[in-house]
């Protein structure tokens, strides 16, 4: 079995890019799509452009994975000072709000960082791509708009303060999906009592993917070095739930079928055999809606009412 797809003509993987300050999360994906020459290329989190570190970035068929490792967790390590916040909430644009440093200490630092885990409500930047009534939200601030800006769920695992050296507190973040950390700066301004802004980011880890696993940009956007850094197969994948599947059963989902095999209950997991990637599959509970049938067109036995959709890889 050919598991690496090396026959492809087009080139495919996933590839994760040490993005330097400067460029933005598109600007990396179009220098990979020169250096690639395909346009196939997705990445999995944006980052601003004036944050480093990891970005994901999935090439060819593997665009199909990139809504998964989109929603993994991400860890950062920031810059918050103090003394001043802006209205993009980082060194974008001008000071609008000024405090004295001196009331922040170590003590109270800890304190509120310490106060924030799991689900908690945050306020986007209105600095952001995320959109209201259709329209993205930092357009509506360059046009000097009065914008509410909703507040949503977020998941918060860890916030460490790694030292202060006033007024620059240094924190490592584990945080979730769609977690700002230029909000963070903000909201933990006002829990010390002084303005404060984001004046460093550099992203750590993506869903399993650090900095270990990245190359520079330099070397992503060289066409002679870009594909050899493409990595393939079940073992290019971080922090996606797989399954083992048999290569009967491998066949049979290539097909399109539903085979009945012991599937977990998940919402969405990748079906493998050996080191290849056979098909998205979709596993759960078939209440209200009819019995999931097996290959052979008949139904489930008692206690397997599961339903199951396959998309192929």
């Amino acid at each position: 079995m050919n598991t690496d797809k090396t026959d492809r003509t087009e080139p495919e993987g996933i590839i994760v890019v040490d993005k330097p300050v400067g460029p933005t999360s598109f600007d990396v994906v179009y220098k990979l799509r020169k250096a690639l020459h395909t346009k196939s290329i997705g990445h999995c989190g944006t980052l601003d452009p004036l944050a480093s570190g990891v970005v994901v970035c999935c090439v060819g068929r593997y665009t199909k994975l990139v809504r998964f490792l989109t929603s993994d967790d991400k860890r950062y390590v920031a810059d918050v000072t103090f003394g001043f916040t802006t209205p993009s909430l980082d060194l974008e644009t001008e000071a609008s709000e000024h405090g004295d440093p001196a009331v922040v200490t170590e003590e109270t630092l800890r304190a509120a960082l310490s106060s924030w885990r799991g689900v908690v409500q945050q306020v986007p930047p209105l600095h952001s791509a995320l959109q209201k009534d259709g329209v993205r939200l930092y357009h509506m601030a360059r046009a000097g708009h009065d914008v509410e800006v909703d507040a949503r769920d977020v998941v918060i695992h860890d916030l460490e303060l790694l030292s202060y050296t006033a007024p620059t507190a240094t924190i490592a973040c584990h945080v979730g999906k769609g977690f700002f950390v230029r909000s963070l700066a903000r909201d933990l301004g006002v829990a010390v009592g002084c303005p404060a802004h984001l004046s460093a980011l550099r992203r750590t880890d993506s869903g399993g993917y650090t900095l270990d696993d990245a190359v520079s940009l330099d070397v992503a956007r060289d066409p002679a070095r870009a594909h050899l850094t493409l990595k393939h197969g079940r073992q290019a994948l971080r922090g996606v739930t797989q399954i083992e599947i048999s290569e009967s059963q491998a066949k049979t989902l290539r097909h399109g079928l539903r085979p009945l095999t012991d599937l977990p209950l998940q919402s969405e997991v990748l079906a493998c055999c050996g080191d290849e990637i056979v098909a998205v599959v979709d596993v759960r509970d078939d209440v209200g809606e009819d019995p999931a049938k097996d290959a052979r067109g008949g139904p489930p036995p008692d206690g397997a009412h599961r339903l199951v959709s396959v998309r192929g890889f």
